[in-house]
């Protein structure tokens, strides 16, 4: 709940009322200004001081205290998160060695732990470069991650690199890319779609066949004002998904899953 004032916010975060850290940290997002801004590096710094095995520590809320920063200011210096980024190893062994393995070894792609690094701005490489080049990992897991913190960006440069993955061979992957394709709508991309192969892999999508990947297609359609297209697919489709497609087009879109817990980008 983002209830509180400024001062029980910032008195939360030097506490010990761990359930109570994520909504002082969206309260301080709601309340903004440079006072918030320094309780959220507070936090930030206490954090990366944390060993993991610590009770008070937790990669959900040292991301979503990075996603603050980063909403609060992000062309602002990215050293202070780097903690997160590159942490330290932990000190048990078989925390070590789960942590080596699949999406855990690629903590700025890591769901959640990674909420903010998606909009800093001054990441060395930058999101979209970071982010496309984890497309490339055999584990899906981090690719879906991979993809969903693409449309996240808010940078139409992530359009190219969510192409490729369009066809991807896992399901969820091609899910997410559609999904964050039409994230990407909030960023204004609609006006960028004519005629760039997105709109066409959209419409290829329309043929798949998953009926969540030809839905999640038809309302991302939908939603960047290209019904049309999906009409004209149903025209040339056979019968059974000819009826699916045109059923789709009369239903209200399914909100977007939430990128993080203050995400509005629903639509």
């Amino acid at each position: 709940m983002t209830t509180g004032s400024l001062e029980e916010a910032e008195a939360i975060l030097l506490s010990d009322r761990k359930k109570e850290f994520s909504g002082a940290l969206l309260d301080l997002h709601r309340i903004g200004g440079p006072r918030a801004d320094a309780a959220v590096m507070r936090f930030v710094t206490r954090m990366s001081a944390l060993d993991h095995l610590d009770d008070l520590y937790e990669p959900d809320l040292h991301g979503l205290a990075v996603r603050v920063a980063a909403e609060l200011d992000p062309d602002r210096d990215v050293g202070p998160f780097r903690d997160l980024l590159e942490p330290h190893p932990p000190k048990n062994r078989l925390v070590r060695k789960v942590m080596s393995r699949g999406a855990l070894s690629y903590p700025d792609t890591f769901p959640r732990s990674a909420w903010g690094y998606t909009r800093l701005k001054r990441l060395s490489p930058p999101p979209v470069e970071r982010y496309t080049l984890r497309l490339g990992a055999d584990s899906a897991t981090v690719r879906v991650s991979a993809v969903m913190a693409l449309g996240d960006t808010a940078d139409l440069a992530a359009l190219e690199p969510l192409v490729a993955v369009l066809d991807d061979p896992s399901t969820d992957v091609r899910l997410k890319a559609i999904q964050s394709v039409r994230r990407l709508h909030h960023a204004g991309a609609a006006s960028t779609l004519d005629d760039h192969p997105a709109e066409a892999g959209l419409v290829k999508a329309l043929g798949d066949r998953r009926p969540q990947i030809r839905d999640a297609a038809v309302q991302a359609l939908m939603l960047w004002e290209r019904a049309e297209r999906v009409r004209q697919a149903a025209s040339t489709a056979d019968a059974p998904l000819a009826e699916a497609l045109r059923h789709t087009l009369t239903r209200a879109a399914d909100p977007l899953p939430q990128t993080w817990p203050g995400d509005g980008t629903t639509l």
